[in-house]
């Protein structure tokens, strides 16, 4: 980031020493050392503004007011939580210092992250939020205009057959046409389950660990009223390492998961058996990976086709285990 120490000068009073970029994620980050501490710059992608950052801002002060461990957001010296640079929103926050993973959590540190979920869902339980994964969200699904998206990419996959991964995107599409028609009669499974606001991206990217515990849960910019148990089984899949390497998914310790997220927040008897169907239909329909690898040449277009080729492994375990999961959850009751 150009002019940092100026800008952080003018706008925080702050007096830079150093600063590291710091890789992983989406947006431009940077570890910023100054004479006053350490701080957390995030320089937010274009589609967000101003607004988005003090709208995070206040619900990471809701969750401080009531203990709950995340990165508080430093004003400006005019009050504000954000400024902008370039015609992009930049904001800062204290620096926790800490390791992330990407997705294999330690089983201790697992375990504990489905504890944060469930005790954020009872922090957030009356909190104002836009309602996302609703009934009309699910409705606007139809099969027939999925297989016409997915016929559309392998029409231009077949324009770049020397592409490296051309066969192994060839086989994932063709599974997707295979599975549209069948997630439609998935839709009834979001009738009568349990929405909650929620952090929006709970993942094991997005928790600051030292070795044996979670010392805060970070980047709230993605926060809605979601389905509970969608959040709780996307995740345990993007942080147990299911579907990593080979290894497939374990019920036996996604119960335990479960198990320790009910201490802290309740899920009826419906929310558990329709768990796993919520979470297929939503990963089934989606060609998120693929459109941006083959048509818009996303500058970080590999990380997200390998991404894609993981939904999709995600995709063929689950549909062939559903029912099993489904049936185990429910001994939950």
């Amino acid at each position: 980031m150009e002019n940092m120490r100026d800008i952080l000068l003018a706008e925080y009073g702050l007096h830079l020493l150093e600063s590291y970029a710091l890789t992983g994620g989406t947006a431009d980050c940077f570890q910023v050392f100054c004479t006053e501490g350490d701080f957390f710059l995030k320089v937010y992608p274009s589609e967000f503004t101003l607004s988005d950052i003090e709208k995070e801002a206040k619900l990471v002060s809701f969750l401080l007011s009531r203990g709950f461990p995340v990165a508080r957001f430093c004003p400006t010296k005019r009050g504000e939580n954000g400024i902008t640079v370039g015609g992009q929103a930049v904001g800062v926050q204290k620096f926790i210092p800490g390791h992330t993973y990407l997705n294999d959590l330690p089983r201790p540190l697992l375990w504990e992250s489905a504890k944060y979920l469930g005790m954020l869902h009872r922090c957030l339980k009356d909190y104002p939020m836009k309602q996302e994964l609703d009934g009309e969200w699910v409705n606007r699904f139809s099969a027939q205009k999925a297989l016409e998206k997915c016929d559309k990419l392998l029409a231009v996959l077949e324009e770049n057959r020397s592409d490296p991964n051309y066969e192994r995107i060839r086989q994932d599409l063709i599974f997707k046409k295979m599975l549209f028609p069948c997630i439609e009669n998935l839709k009834s499974y979001y009738t009568g389950i349990t929405n909650t606001p929620s952090q929006g991206d709970y993942s094991a990217r997005q928790l600051i660990c030292d070795k044996e515990r979670i010392k805060a849960v970070i980047d709230f910019l993605s926060a809605a009223s979601l389905p509970a148990i969608w959040e709780i089984m996307r995740s345990y899949m993007q942080s147990s390492g299911t579907y990593c390497d080979g290894r497939p998914l374990n019920i036996a310790n996604l119960l335990l998961y479960v198990r320790e997220y009910l201490k802290y927040f309740p899920l009826s008897p419906r929310d558990l058996t329709a768990m796993p169907y919520v979470y297929l239909f939503q990963l089934a329909r989606s060609l998120y990976g693929y459109k941006e690898y083959l048509l818009t040449k996303t500058k970080n277009r590999n990380a997200l086709i390998a991404f894609a080729f993981w939904r999709t492994d995600v995709c063929r375990g689950l549909y062939g285990q559903v029912a099993e999961i489904a049936y185990a959850l429910g001994g939950l009751r």
